[in-house]
């Protein structure tokens, strides 16, 4: 008998192919998330250093051209801090899609993986069973040479 051939090797391969692709995708997507927060969580420490300075100074006592200079600072800080939980909330939202993508590619390949495995167990059986065949007529062959 012949060996076994899966139809959808091809298939399974290119499956195999995208599922890596898009595993590769998802853990640049992870890396820039990670990025994205660590600059998020460093604008907010600015914002918060800043707060703290301009608290100290308004203890200490400062003109009203400082006051609107620590002013105009801290909503830039704000805005910055603004614009990088933007981007944070962007690249999570991309992040999710690639897992999503990953999930569906992992789900596809894996069907494809069991109806191989399916039919490798399907070939077995029939060879086991030509097998069978074979030793059975071999020995009804030698036992009617035998008795003739």
């Amino acid at each position: 008998m012949k060996r076994f051939q899966f139809q959808l090797d091809p298939v399974l391969s290119y499956k195999q192919q995208t599922l890596d692709m898009l595993m590769s995708e998802l853990s640049e997507a992870q890396m820039l998330a990670a990025a994205q927060e660590e600059a998020r969580d460093r604008a907010a420490e600015r914002l918060a250093e800043y707060d703290a300075e301009f608290a100290d100074k308004r203890e200490m006592g400062f003109t009203i051209l400082e006051a609107m200079e620590y002013e105009s600072g801290q909503r830039v800080l704000e805005q910055r801090l603004q614009r990088e939980q933007q981007l944070l909330d962007q690249r999570r939202r991309e992040l999710e899609i690639k897992r999503q993508k990953v999930v569906e590619a992992r789900q596809e390949t894996h069907a494809i993986e069991k109806l191989k495995e399916i039919r490798r167990g399907e070939y077995d059986t029939a060879v086991a069973k030509a097998e069978e065949k074979a030793i059975d007529d071999l020995t009804a062959s030698r036992r009617s040479m035998a008795a003739g």
